[in-house]
């Protein structure tokens, strides 16, 4: 009889632990209504930016062709949602760009690299939501990152950017639509 009751107080306690993470996570998950509309009827296109986690990429759509211009414009305003982070280092800029066959060769300030936080997830995210972000446009399927005219190693000590690279699905969360 003992351990009946012992057995039922702790599928007691479980179901109270259950609930209070339940409750816990519905109330801090944001609900927020989302400022950014995109007519889905015309064109648009997705820029990818950081997520509060910072492990994922989560995109944000723009209305537009999907220019390479557009696109590269779009990811160094930044997101316009509170809840996503930049991926290009703040004082960072686009020094040029070309295109040669599929792949296009993206010129940055050496602030890509001077003013990086480092780490693996934060390089992870800057080349990905770099290379995410314009593969598809007018037909380019590989980026090659440049800093200040001239082929980088890495950026911050852990992805090989010798070559080109193509377009991530690991990294992608969910959308802000």
């Amino acid at each position: 009889m003992r351990w009946k009751r012992g057995l039922a107080s702790a599928v007691m306690v479980l179901i109270l632990l259950f609930l209070t993470r339940t409750v816990a996570y519905i109330f801090t998950e944001r609900s927020e209504i989302l400022p950014v509309s995109v007519d889905s009827t015309q064109p648009f296109y997705a820029v990818y930016f950081g997520c509060p986690d910072s492990v994922r990429l989560i995109p944000e759509f723009s209305q537009g062709q999907g220019t390479v211009a557009e696109r590269l414009e779009s990811l160094l305003a930044g997101p316009r949602l509170s809840d996503l982070t930049p991926i290009i280092p703040e004082g960072t800029e686009l020094l040029g760009y070309s295109q040669h066959g599929d792949v296009l060769f993206l010129n940055f300030s050496h602030h890509l690299i001077t003013q990086h936080p480092g780490g693996s997830a934060g390089e992870i995210l800057t080349v990905y939501g770099i290379v995410n972000t314009v593969v598809g446009a007018q037909g380019v399927r590989r980026v090659q990152i440049l800093v200040e005219s001239r082929s980088i190693p890495t950026l911050a000590g852990h992805l090989d950017l010798t070559e080109p690279l193509e377009k991530d699905y690991k990294l992608l969360g969910g959308s802000h639509i």
